[in-house]
């Protein structure tokens, strides 16, 4: 079967094409439908993933060389839980759910790298020190859990990732202690938000939903007084610091018994 060459201006409007269905995505994400996640997958697969046998439209387009915004907070050993670098977590009247910070993020966390480092470098470290890419993160919600395809059995860091908390972030409910769950969908979200700012000039998105308390390197906002839940990440406070809850009481005394 014969096969015709795409021109530059082809594969220009495929670009525009691709960005557009990646910003409308990250729309839906937004509005509340996470599922959108996996075709979120799916769209920077095509944008950025090469093999062997087919390459990635960036590739075709020989735009692989820009740097690509990398957005995570990094990774403290000492941590006693996972590392969320791509991800936080909100705590509202709602509940309390991973999130991704998009541009609600603080001068030092916004860094510029080349597309190798971005994809290949860890961005989660679990709870039992297992560490997860924006490749692996991205692949297998595309070509394992409902993106593209759905395998029968799907990669076991990416399962744990996604149903059984494995950064290791509760919250605390009057029933008891609540996994928090689906951190894959706000890492591939982030993800997304990098790849339009790194290829969108002037493109800024900032988050949507009405946040409690977030904690994760960023800081905090109030709570709603009716909310009584708070996440922690242990590491970015200091036992013996005042609580940011705002109670007087020392962190280890107060929110700082709530997480695992």
């Amino acid at each position: 079967m014969t096969k015709i060459p795409l021109r530059q201006e082809d594969l220009e409007a495929h670009l525009e094409e691709q960005l557009g269905f990646l910003e409308l995505s990250a729309t839906s994400f937004d509005n509340g439908f996470e599922d959108e996640a996996k075709r979120l997958a799916v769209t920077i697969r095509i944008l950025v993933h090469d093999t062997k046998n087919s390459h990635s439209l960036l590739k075709q387009l020989n735009k692989k060389g820009v740097n690509f915004l990398d957005s995570i907070f990094d990774f403290n050993p000492a941590d006693i839980i996972g590392h969320g670098g791509l991800v936080c977590v909100s705590s509202g009247p709602a509940g309390s759910k991973y999130v991704a910070m998009l541009d609600d993020l603080p001068p030092f966390a916004i860094k510029w790298v080349d597309f190798e480092t971005w994809w290949n470098m860890p961005v989660l470290v679990d709870n039992k020190r297992r560490q997860l890419t924006r490749q692996k993160i991205i692949l297998t919600a595309a070509n394992q859990d409902g993106g593209a395809h759905i395998d029968p059995k799907l990669d076991e860091i990416y399962f744990d990732l996604a149903k059984k908390n494995s950064l290791g972030w509760v919250e605390k409910t009057e029933q008891g202690a609540r996994q928090i769950e689906e951190a894959d969908r706000a890492a591939i979200r982030q993800i997304a938000h990098e790849l339009l700012k790194t290829l969108k000039e002037g493109y800024s998105e900032k988050p949507t939903q009405d946040a409690g308390i977030i904690i994760g390197g960023i800081g905090l906002t109030k709570v709603p007084p009716e909310t009584n839940k708070l996440v922690v990440k242990k590491q970015k406070i200091g036992r013996n610091e005042r609580c940011p809850c705002g109670s007087g009481k020392k962190f280890k005394h107060c929110h700082g018994q709530i997480s695992a």
